[in-house]
């Protein structure tokens, strides 16, 4: 019959030592393993986890851009007031061939065409009423370009009755995003 195994104080029974050299080599490579790949697969995804917070920020921006030129009128030549004739019908002055400001600085656009090849980057971000947007949009910047098209939106070298509005921006982290849209002459 087997004899109880009853350990005095300082000796220990062969069950109680401890892990082996071997155990703890297993259980480190292991463990060097995992973290590996938590850090190959996890940590790139918390760099790209601001991508979708960017997103919203600048279709927020470009939204505001096209909001203050939907506002304007289609042309110089276009009553400012939406009298009965639009540049270019019949008894009215024909629509501007060039397209930029005519002068005035962007407090003083009054028609879409105006904000042809503006162009702004961070800290120099205003919204229209001239009240800074650095803070909010840091590493932001945008261009708008202003082009006569046609239905589809496809550029047109002829004056038409349409204009296709592009609001390019770029994020802090070099994303790209372009908007447009087309204003017809109404």
């Amino acid at each position: 019959m087997r004899q109880p195994n009853h350990a005095k104080f300082g000796q220990f029974s062969r069950m109680t030592t401890g892990f082996t050299l071997i155990e703890l080599i297993i259980g480190v490579v292991v463990l060097a393993f995992a973290f590996s790949l938590i850090a190959t697969l996890i940590y790139p995804q918390a760099i790209r986890s601001a991508e979708p917070v960017l997103q919203v920020r600048a279709a927020n921006l470009a939204q505001a851009f096209i909001d203050e030129i939907q506002a304007k009128a289609f042309d110089e030549n276009s009553s400012q007031s939406g009298g009965d004739l639009r540049c270019g019908e019949t008894g009215a002055p024909p629509c501007s061939t060039t397209l930029g400001p005519d002068g005035e600085t962007r407090d003083r656009f009054d028609d879409v065409d105006d904000y042809h090849q503006l162009q702004l980057t961070q800290p120099n971000l205003a919204d229209v009423l001239g009240a800074s947007l650095a803070d909010d949009y840091r590493g932001f910047s945008y261009a708008i370009s202003v082009c006569y098209s046609d239905v589809q939106g496809t550029c047109s070298s002829a004056v038409t009755t349409f204009k296709r509005v592009t609001v390019s921006l770029a994020t802090s982290q070099s994303q790209d995003f372009v908007f447009s849209y087309v204003k017809g002459n109404y």
